[in-house]
């Protein structure tokens, strides 16, 4: 359960700091500014995607089975 709330809330950062690189980017900020937000969700995606391919290894996580079986 808590893997999953920090799975949550580093997508709502990632979120976040999108809005506020175009936030940034629509006040005609430091360009700078902007890709330092920006920067930062990219980072935060790819902690996502390490986070959870090791979930899966580690068998944290798994995966639903197809919904419908072909026997």
């Amino acid at each position: 359960m808590l893997f999953k709330l920090l799975i949550v809330l580093l997508l709502l950062f990632m979120i976040g700091n999108l809005f506020w690189g175009l936030k940034a980017m629509l006040s005609q900020q430091d360009p700078r500014l902007m890709s330092r937000y920006i920067g930062r969700r990219l980072i935060f995606a790819v902690l996502i995607v390490l986070l959870l391919i090791i979930a899966l290894a580690a068998g944290w996580v798994v995966p639903h089975s197809p919904l419908m079986k072909v026997s």
